[in-house]
């Protein structure tokens, strides 16, 4: 793993000198990586849950989350690394690049999860230890504040900033959720969040966050995986999942 990343570097193309973009501008909502051989990459969005994962996990941002993005990123296809360089060539050379071939490029059908699994394992306990860590937080959470305004103990100012705070954390919990269920993996996922009561703290609305994390890993749909998982459930949980299947494949 590389330490820091060049300010400015020389094209190996055309030598002219361009800096490499490490993270979204301000307002984009993700940023490419590329191949350092081939003109592959992969697409990083702001709110990629490895990548606030890795960030809220191990308190990085800019440069020092970029390193630690890259350094989980799986291989191209093509077997060599996605940097942020692109292999020290330039993106108007890369750009000429993907024109030049674009006729004769065929799309592939094959799922390609961009994330070293492998790799990440050596995390997973941590990440897992931490949505333990928010199970047994006294925060209020969304259920607690609702009933607090129903029972008029909150004015509707503070309410509605209190349902965006708690928006804005639940977000950053989930993405852990979804990290941790793409590492765990389908056969393990499911049994677990029951397990440690995921459901009881989230709702069972957790359950499809978990259905997003293993299609981010494994390329299986949301909706197959509730589909299959929704034979296991009873209760509640059973109910709000045919709910959202419904919902998802047109039944509404």
């Amino acid at each position: 793993m590389v330490d820091t990343f060049a300010k400015e570097i020389n094209c190996v193309l055309c030598q002219e000198h361009f800096s490499p973009v490490i993270e979204p501008e301000e307002d984009k909502a993700f940023y490419d990586i590329h191949c350092t051989s081939c003109v592959k990459w992969v697409r990083i969005g702001k709110s990629d849950p490895v990548r606030r994962t890795l960030g809220s996990l191990l308190k990085l941002e800019s440069e020092p989350l970029a390193l630690a993005v890259q350094n989980y990123l799986a291989t191209c296809p093509c077997g060599q690394e996605f940097s942020h360089d692109a292999g020290k060539r330039c993106p108007a050379c890369i750009h000429k690049i993907k024109k030049e071939i674009h006729p004769n490029r065929s799309a592939s059908n094959e799922f390609h999860c961009i994330w070293d699994i492998g790799k990440l394992k050596e995390i997973e306990g941590k990440i897992f230890e931490a949505i333990l860590d928010r199970l047994d937080s006294e925060e209020e959470n969304l259920s607690q504040l609702i009933a607090r305004f129903e029972r008029g103990e909150i004015d509707p100012g503070p309410y509605m900033e209190g349902v965006e705070n708690i928006q804005i954390r639940e977000a950053a919990e989930v993405a852990f959720v979804k990290t941790w269920a793409m590492l765990a993996g389908p056969e393990m996922a499911f049994s677990a969040a029951e397990e440690h009561g995921l459901s009881i703290h989230y709702g069972s609305r957790i359950l499809v966050s978990i259905a997003a994390g293993l299609e981010m890993g494994y390329g299986t749909s949301i909706l197959i995986t509730l589909s299959k998982e929704e034979k296991n459930m009873d209760g509640p949980a059973k109910k709000e999942i045919q709910i959202f299947l419904k919902k998802i494949a047109g039944g509404f």
